[in-house]
């Protein structure tokens, strides 16, 4: 006897319904669960231990020898939460955007390395913008830009104008004729991407949560090169 196709609906109807009545093992519970948000809102406070800092510090790590001689770091902070895993060492100029670009970029032809920390994004043009901190780095430099492909609630000083995703940041760096031995790597997963959108600290965070990448859920975006030529 042929089974009809409502009897194989409803049996189907029937095993989902039994799975969800059955009693789950308690979770672990943690800063980032839908089930621990609370409100529908995210915090506007400024975040101490911030999920982006703390992925920058994983992005860095291994190019710190990239970072050697004297350096800059232009961003959106005054004393970037990340600076810390640079040594203490390190001979660093830092240089808050407040809107324009060109004073901020006096020192670029004078340093070894130079760190552009979500500024470009915040830029109404950040092709043109790229396009000058490239033509003033000397020969050798090395330029570390660093995005967020998440976009989140930011008081208005702060606010982005732009997201950028990994193919994006490539083929911004791309076009930049002068510029070679170019990387693009990402981290985010959606438990980041959730702590970075609600202000959620990352302090609770585990190592394997911090260390998943998932393509869909770009936190940070960072992009590696060169200008070309060789250091004086």
């Amino acid at each position: 006897m042929a089974v009809s196709p409502r009897s194989v609906t409803l049996d189907r109807w029937l095993k989902s319904l039994a799975r969800r009545s059955r009693p789950r093992s308690p979770s672990r519970r943690s800063r980032v669960e839908l089930g621990d948000f609370g409100r529908h809102r995210p915090s506007l406070d400024q975040d101490e231990a911030s999920v982006y800092d703390a992925l920058v510090r994983r992005f860095l790590r291994p190019r710190l020898a990239t970072l050697a001689g004297p350096g800059l770091v232009l961003g959106v902070d005054a004393e970037p939460g990340w600076m810390d895993v640079l040594p203490a060492a390190a001979d660093v100029k830092v240089g808050r955007m407040t809107g324009g670009f060109e004073r901020e970029l006096e020192a670029t032809a004078t340093v070894d390395w130079v760190v552009l920390d979500r500024c470009l994004q915040r830029m109404p043009e950040p092709t043109v913008a790229l396009e000058e901190v490239v033509g003033r780095l000397k020969p050798g430099a090395a330029l570390i830009t660093l995005f967020t492909g998440i976009a989140r609630a930011e008081p208005e000083g702060r606010r982005p104008l732009w997201s950028v995703a990994p193919y994006a940041a490539r083929r911004l760096h791309e076009e930049r004729r002068e510029l070679e031995r170019l990387e693009v790597e990402q981290h985010g997963n959606v438990a980041l991407a959730l702590a970075w959108l609600y202000w959620l600290p990352a302090d609770d965070l585990t190592e394997q949560e911090l260390a998943t990448v998932d393509p869909a859920y770009p936190v940070l975006v960072g992009v590696t090169a060169s200008r070309r030529g060789r250091r004086g």
